[in-house]
């Protein structure tokens, strides 16, 4: 029995206890498929940080075109287990769902995903008034799964916050 399996037998309040140890954000909004996809996600995530025999990989990526070393100059703030959450929420967001996307001037704007390349790391979105973007996975904000924005995406949204103010607490975990 694979765990995918083992997931869908458990109840809901099971799934969310185990949400709950995974410290998934967002789990009350969730249904049940959505709620074992988010665990397997971020069990994926938790035993991709253990692998250590993809070190040279990820040394590789993380150099910039200077040689520097990306992750260097990144906040201290932002923990890498919140951003490997978040990207999961990211790639496996389906067509037609709505996300909070950063703009390069640093204005926040929602659309909905109207087109995928997992391989590239791209989205297309299209906004309510037909505008459309091309985005990379890392300006992704939020990925909406419930039927609310939380309050500092939201703020950011309506411009009434600092996008450096709220970056912190936004990107911590897509849900």
């Amino acid at each position: 029995m694979t765990r995918k399996e083992i997931l869908q037998d458990k109840t809901c309040p099971q799934l969310r206890a185990i949400a709950k140890e995974l410290d998934i954000i967002g789990r009350w909004d969730m249904t049940k498929p959505q709620l074992v996809e988010a665990i397997l996600g971020a069990e994926k995530a938790k035993n991709a940080d253990k692998i250590s025999s993809a070190n040279d990989e990820v040394k590789i990526d993380n150099l910039n075109a200077d040689g520097e070393n990306k992750k260097e100059k990144e906040s201290p703030s932002k923990d890498a287990n919140d951003s490997s959450q978040k990207m999961s929420y990211v790639e496996n967001a389906e067509v037609g769902t709505l996300v909070a996307f950063k703009l390069s001037n640093g204005k926040v704007k929602s659309a909905k995903i109207i087109r995928k390349s997992s391989k590239n790391r791209k989205l297309k979105l299209e906004t309510d008034y037909g505008a459309q973007y091309i985005v990379s996975y890392d300006d992704i904000i939020w990925v909406r799964t419930g039927r609310r924005w939380p309050k500092g995406v939201y703020r950011l949204l309506k411009g009434l916050a600092n996008n450096n103010e709220e970056n912190t607490e936004t990107t911590k975990v897509a849900g």
